[in-house]
């Protein structure tokens, strides 16, 4: 089957993640991330259209994806819509400003022409049209069809608050999603979480059909994250209560590790120093992983690499003065 390009709309909630999990689920699902190009909270890649419902799947950290049909600069735009093959039926036509960018007398502009030009000879549907048309304002007009939207709302369900047992620390559940996706695990292969907490890593490990392995030092912790799961009906593998240091005995090899070690005040190391359990950890995470796979592991300081690893990538989150939050991914060395 051909590949097409398709449009990401990224949602903008951090200058580098939304792309990044975008480029990683490319690699998961297709085996590569083949960028068109890519600009302010947008990213256009080829992939065959069955392989677009598995990668939009995954997603986080976007809004929508779609059929992308072309980009212009403003004062081009009548002459781009000439050229514009659109699929037949009724269409309707939105715009979004991405971050503000341009004028709301622009966006009404743009919507005004792209309606007179692309309607001709069809009907203008905006609550149900068969060809939804999407214009992103960024550096330039991109223009493609709303095939895919993003169900954000399900990380909302699945937040801290809405869990029988919870902790004021845990990642949202869209960051959980990114670390998971940052990995490039597939559906069907094994994820572990060694510092598991509450389980909000692997809600969405599992939900994303990855079987999800956990383990952490606090039996009231696997308790809680075993209550948690069963509530929203989401399975898992396997959950231990074990020191870090017993994980390979324990688990053996797994695909991929996601995981946001204990850190600050209200964490529980058992008064380990936090940068000795991490380091600690980083050693017996290599264990249960083999050649090339990765980890996603958030520390509350920048990552470098180890005999065992190699730094990909990292990508820091201010969370609050005391509080910064580098999601670091690790590719474990070749044998």
């Amino acid at each position: 089957m051909r590949k097409e390009p398709y449009l990401f709309e990224l949602s903008g909630e951090h200058p580098q993640l939304p792309r990044a999990e975008v480029l990683a689920c490319l690699e998961a699902e297709t085996g590569n991330a083949d960028v068109v190009e890519d600009g302010p909270g947008f990213v256009v890649a080829r992939m065959t259209r069955t392989e677009l419902p598995k990668v939009g799947s995954r997603l986080a950290l976007s809004h929508r994806l779609g059929s992308f049909l072309g980009d212009c600069k403003s004062e081009e735009l009548d002459g781009f819509l000439e050229t514009v093959d659109l699929p037949s039926g009724s269409i309707s036509v939105r715009v979004k400003r991405f971050q503000g960018v341009g004028s709301p007398d622009l966006s009404n502009e743009i919507m005004k022409r792209a309606g007179e030009v692309l309607s001709r000879g069809r009907t203008v549907n905006l609550g149900s049209a068969n060809v939804k048309i999407r214009v992103l304002i960024s550096d330039r007009l991109l223009f493609y069809l709303d095939e895919i939207r993003i169900d954000r709302c399900q990380f909302e369900a699945r937040h801290v608050r809405s869990r029988p047992f919870f902790s004021p620390i845990s990642l949202h559940p869209r960051y959980a999603r990114a670390l998971v996706n940052l990995t490039r695990v597939k559906p069907g292969q094994t994820l572990l979480d060694p510092f598991c907490g509450t389980g909000g890593v692997l809600l969405e490990a599992a939900t994303m059909g990855v079987r999800a392995f956990g383990s952490d030092i606090s039996p009231e912790m696997i308790a809680g994250c075993r209550e948690n799961m069963a509530h929203l009906g989401i399975p898992w593998e396997k959950l231990e209560v074990i020191d870090i240091g017993d994980i390979e005995s324990v688990f053996g090899k797994v695909d991929a590790v996601a995981t946001d070690p204990p850190y600050g005040r209200s964490a529980t190391t058992r008064k380990e120093p936090a940068r000795d359990l991490h380091l600690r950890a980083l050693d017996a995470i290599a264990q249960v992983l083999g050649p090339s796979s990765m980890a996603g592991v958030v520390l509350p300081q920048q990552c470098s690499g180890t005999k065992e690893f190699k730094l990909e990538a990292s990508y820091e989150q201010r969370v609050h003065r005391s509080l910064t939050r580098h999601y670091c991914l690790l590719k474990r060395h070749g044998h």
